[in-house]
């Protein structure tokens, strides 16, 4: 195939807003010398797989760590490839993790909801889903809803990188990051969210008194940040790395929790000492900055 290269300007939506970015579009051929790969990818098993239980609909290719198997259009497939996995990607690798993924990862794209949860159904018995889509870490599988945005494909692309560089990150920083990118900007291999809709929750939440301090946060068991007030969990989660962000701390707090998690598995301890704030001040200035924000859908 001959590459085609255009220049376009367009508004890439993610998830639940928009965000301008430039970017080339590529008549996409994947790129398996990618400066991010380190591992070279036995594919074929997986492909064959999915050649035995996908029908002949889906478009299957293979980019770095992943094989994309896709039901939407050859040029929408590739767009969502060059324009998401890849930009993402780079993002994440290039000041962010050091841990490559040595193990393939296999992304479904669904073009809308119906075969979304056929699909989901028939290959894993999944049926109490997501309305976004959904990654299975063990199995090492994504499962894209498309038509809701690539917001949750960044999110769970958040997930799969952290599982190989961070494998050991608490609920509640693994959520809350890949949160923070359900709207975000992929450009100059930087990566930054955005206010989104799970701001109005949280404010609710401050104004009526039901907020969670940080250290109780911080120190909640899996089990318990995924329990029945998980929507709230998240909400807070996100918006403490969207506040280390805008204060230019969450790397350096990802990295030294990451490098020293045996010292301190809550993360209490790191983010004291790069804030240089003790838990009830930090805790009071995040309230009040959460309080100033404006979500516009």
């Amino acid at each position: 195939m001959k590459f085609r290269l255009i220049l376009i300007f367009l508004l890439f939506i993610v998830s639940c807003g928009t965000i301008m970015l430039s970017q080339k579009e590529l008549d996409f051929k994947p790129d398996k010398s990618n400066k991010s790969d380190t591992t070279d990818f036995n594919y074929s098993d997986i492909i064959n797989d999915l050649k035995r239980q996908l029908t002949d609909s889906f478009y299957i290719t293979t980019y770095s760590s992943f094989v994309i198997a896709s039901n939407l259009d050859v040029n929408e497939t590739n767009t969502i490839i060059s324009n998401t996995i890849s930009k993402a990607q780079d993002c994440f690798y290039n000041d962010y993790l050091d841990k490559k993924p040595d193990e393939v990862t296999t992304i479904l794209l669904f073009k809308e909801d119906n075969s979304y949860r056929y699909w989901a159904k028939k290959l894993f018995g999944d049926t109490d889903l997501s309305r976004f889509g959904y990654y299975k870490p063990g199995q090492k599988v994504m499962l894209m809803n498309i038509s809701t945005g690539t917001g949750t494909l960044v999110h769970e692309l958040t997930h799969c990188f952290v599982n190989f560089d961070f494998p050991d990150i608490p609920a509640w920083f693994n959520e809350g990051l890949g949160s923070l990118y359900e709207r975000c900007s992929l450009s100059d291999n930087q990566i930054l969210g955005y206010v989104n809709w799970r701001l109005p929750e949280l404010q609710e939440a401050i104004s009526d008194k039901s907020y969670t301090d940080l250290e109780t946060l911080m120190n909640m068991s899996d089990n318990t940040f995924y329990g029945k007030s998980s929507s709230l969990n998240y909400s807070q989660a996100r918006y403490l790395c969207l506040y280390l962000q805008q204060k230019r701390l969450l790397k350096k707090f990802y990295k030294t929790y990451r490098d020293k998690f045996e010292e301190d598995k809550t993360g209490i301890k790191f983010i004291k000492s790069i804030t240089k704030s003790n838990l009830a001040k930090l805790d009071s200035d995040f309230v009040e900055w959460v309080k100033t924000l404006k979500y516009n859908p």
